[in-house]
């Protein structure tokens, strides 16, 4: 493919008049052909249709392109062209662009220009670039991220600073991490405990257990993840309250709390009476007050479900 023929493909992306989400559509089929381009011989030519073009949509269109072949390919000049427009560009939409393209890669090793932008006044460009240093594993973007979640009061930052710490985090971010647990914002806190879910080890369950207690139905889903992955014999009598709580009331909301939290239990379930117990007020007395894929899941996956009759009369 020549510079006129990228040319061509990227003026048809940019065509927002013929976009939509048909696949008969021209805008639709260039960016489908663009996602597949593997050829890093056009490299070149898209970093000079950046040196001659200053209309936003073509530029927008030509980093979209650089993006997936750096991403289809890792071609490590993808990285470089791409972090030296990121100190050339100066609109929030364009800076934004090129993050969202660096954030695509498989690595970057030099992340100092990505850093100059987690502190833009500008949500858009900040925000991005914070989720662009998820492809800086370096205790640099580390440091970086700890210091948005121990400084910034603005909820969308630290929870894409803890959606990137999931990913790169060490236990360097823990106590930072612990600290967002008190925070009023619900989603911060799912942020906080998924990280500290994938960062962390058996030592944090004390940490779950008492998220388990929060009164957003969303944070104890996040600490049942926690308790199921790093849990033992002590979180059982709080896991069989939850389910409890859960089924106190028939819900309007599909989950996997249930499931997950009774996948939990069988793994404790031999000789446990308490677990038994549940099970048998599960089937005689609750049976009715489950969807139909936990029904299916228990059934599968509970030994005592399949071997016994229960009732299904659903009385409390």
């Amino acid at each position: 493919m020549d510079e006129k023929e990228l040319l061509k493909l990227i003026e048809k992306m940019a065509d927002r008049s013929s976009y939509t989400s048909s696949e008969d559509s021209p805008s639709w089929n260039a960016y489908r052909k663009a996602r597949e381009i593997t050829g890093t011989s056009v490299i070149p030519s898209l970093n000079n249709l950046l040196e001659k073009s200053k209309d936003r949509e073509i530029r927008d269109g030509i980093y979209f392109i650089l993006g997936k072949i750096g991403e289809n390919t890792g071609d490590e000049r993808v990285v470089e062209i791409l972090l030296k427009w990121l100190e050339k560009e100066t609109d929030k939409y364009t800076l934004s662009s090129v993050l969202e393209r660096i954030s695509e890669q498989k690595i970057v090793k030099e992340c100092s220009t990505i850093l100059k932008f987690i502190k833009d006044e500008r949500w858009l460009v900040r925000q991005d670039a914070i989720r662009a240093l998820k492809v800086c594993k370096s205790s640099i973007a580390e440091e970086a991220l700890i210091k948005i979640i121990s400084e910034t009061t603005d909820e969308y930052d630290l929870i894409y600073a803890n959606s990137v710490l999931f990913e790169i985090g060490t236990y360097k971010a823990i106590p930072h991490l612990l600290n967002l647990l008190d925070h009023p914002k619900g989603d911060v806190k799912c942020s906080a405990l998924s990280a500290l879910n994938e960062i962390g080890d058996a030592s944090l369950l004390p940490t779950f257990l008492e998220a388990l207690q929060d009164r957003s139905g969303a944070v104890k889903g996040y600490a049942m993840l926690g308790i199921n992955r790093h849990g033992n014999e002590t979180a059982i009598k709080p896991v069989i309250e939850r389910i409890k709580n859960m089924l106190k009331r028939k819900r309007n909301v599909v989950s996997d709390d249930i499931i997950l939290a009774l996948g939990f239990l069988i793994r404790f379930e031999e000789g446990n009476e308490e677990i038994h117990k549940l099970f048998d007020w599960i089937k005689t007395k609750k049976w009715d007050f489950l969807f139909e894929s936990e029904k299916k899941w228990i059934t599968a996956n509970i030994t005592k479900f399949q071997l016994e009759p229960y009732s299904t009369n659903g009385a409390g």
